[in-house]
């Protein structure tokens, strides 16, 4: 049997959560189908067997019993509604002002006056005592407002209805998510080139400029993250606005929105890094620091491999070397086990190389081989520097003859491809050059000056100028 989307949803849940999911499927309230809690059981005892055998679940189900091959089709489909059930049910447990105005919605549908003014109340209070004000705290203050706006009506006390509280909180409620999804289309955009209809967001933006909803955090976070995005003219003072807001109200977003406000104001500054402007080093190591202390560059308690070497390149950059080397051991723990060495090795080579232990750095660099295709040629190429910087040119020669042979066999295109040859071959360049002859070394400089796409620029620089 090949693998259903129901087997790779038991797999991938924990075991606390499986446990959970038992009682569920257990419960006659949700499971009416006679053989779903057996189905269960079997797949639940079979989950580390890579290929689970048809014969096996049908002698299961079916033991003295005719065959029904219909029958299993029908169960599985029941169970993965169940599963499914079960997940939404997890997910709306979590969500308590949503939980709250349905139960006040069933609450007035029952013309239950009374009790319903009660959970208004109480849901009110719960709303008001949540610490978070994102995009979910606004549409949860809508709901409520709608709610006690047709309360009111039923309650016949149409005069003292909240309309236009209830018109202020849909607006705010739909600005937050307009300009939310406005600048996941801007990042869209920028990456594959793709034109998207914006819809009503141009009327959106315009309807902001000075309005006093820009005082609402969760509005002004998406209004200067798009215009610093978009970058035309004023986007640093947008930028700037946007780290302000970052660092003063950062706590009142959920975790999985706080992640996106650093990663957009994050890549800004990897945007104005590529072109040149250095100074953006320092915003962006502000923006690492930062997001690690709000827990904001994790995803699931996880740190991103690429995330782990990005902010490493940024401290040693700044040549922030204390700093880096408490990092690097601190945030380990926290990445894929899948990718823990590697990374691990690999930056601590880099912390080592920029502070002059090369061979510390060697020997990092040579535990592991790593997964990754670029991951790996930045080792390769460190390891070129190294064997250079000392002086082992039989090593560097077999590591550059190593780098081609690998271009040529993981066969890495577009700009990566031209990157690392140019890099071979101004190295090749400068162990062939005359140290004595000024008019080969002003040739030389031109030419790597030169290069479109060359990363160690600036180390082939140094290197000829020594």
């Amino acid at each position: 049997m090949r693998t259903s989307p129901l087997t790779l949803i038991l797999r991938a849940l924990p075991k606390d959560r499986l446990r959970a999911l038992e009682k569920f499927v257990r419960s006659p309230y949700h499971v009416t189908h006679p053989g779903v809690a057996q189905l269960f059981d079997y797949l639940k005892d079979n989950l580390e067997t890579q290929t689970l055998s048809r014969e096996k679940l049908e002698a299961h189900l079916f033991a003295g019993r005719e065959k029904d091959p219909k029958r299993i089709y029908h169960l599985t489909n029941y169970l993965l509604e169940t599963v499914e059930k079960f997940l939404a049910q997890e997910d709306w447990e979590l969500q308590e002002h949503r939980r709250n105005a349905a139960t006040l919605e069933s609450l007035r549908r029952l013309h239950l006056e009374e009790p319903a003014a009660a959970m208004l109340r109480y849901a009110r209070k719960r709303l008001e005592l949540d610490k978070l004000r994102g995009s979910e705290f606004h549409r949860a203050e809508y709901r409520l407002h709608w709610e006690a706006y047709h309360l009111s009506l039923q309650q016949g006390r149409a005069k003292s209805s909240n309309a236009q509280e209830l018109s202020d909180a849909q607006d705010v409620a739909f600005i937050c998510d307009k300009l939310r999804t406005g600048c996941l289309l801007l990042s869209h955009q920028q990456v594959t080139k793709q034109l998207y209809d914006k819809g009503l967001l141009d009327n959106v933006l315009g309807f902001l400029h000075g309005h006093r909803y820009l005082k609402i955090p969760a509005v002004a976070v998406y209004y200067h993250g798009y215009f610093a995005q978009l970058g035309a003219e004023g986007s640093d003072e947008h930028f700037a606005r946007l780290k302000s807001l970052l660092q003063e109200h950062s706590p009142q977003f959920s975790m999985s929105e706080t992640h996106d406000l650093f990663l957009m104001a994050i890549n800004f500054c990897i945007r104005r890094i590529n072109q040149q402007e250095e100074r953006f080093s320092r915003e962006i190591f502000d923006l690492y620091q930062s997001g690690l202390r709000h827990g904001a560059l994790l995803e699931n308690g996880v740190l991103s491999r690429f995330t782990y070497n990005n902010i490493t390149r940024t401290g040693l950059r700044l040549r922030e070397f204390e700093w880096v080397k408490s990092f690097l051991h601190h945030y380990a723990p926290l990445l894929a086990e899948s990718h823990r060495e590697g990374a691990v090795n690999f930056n601590l080579a880099r912390y080592h190389y920029e502070t002059g232990g090369l061979r510390v750095a060697m020997q990092h660099l040579l535990r592991i081989e790593y997964d990754d295709v670029l991951h790996n040629l930045a080792a390769k190429t460190m390891l070129c520097k190294i064997y250079f910087s000392l002086s082992e040119l039989d090593a560097l020669e077999n590591q550059l003859d190593s780098i081609q042979i690998y271009l040529r066999r993981k066969k890495v295109l577009g700009y990566h491809r031209d990157n690392y040859l140019a890099i071979i071959r101004f190295i090749r360049k400068l162990l062939a050059i005359n140290p004595n002859s000024a008019a080969e070394r002003t040739k030389l400089r031109e030419e790597i000056k030169a290069a479109p796409v060359l990363t160690e620029r600036e180390w082939l620089l140094g290197e000829l100028e020594d």
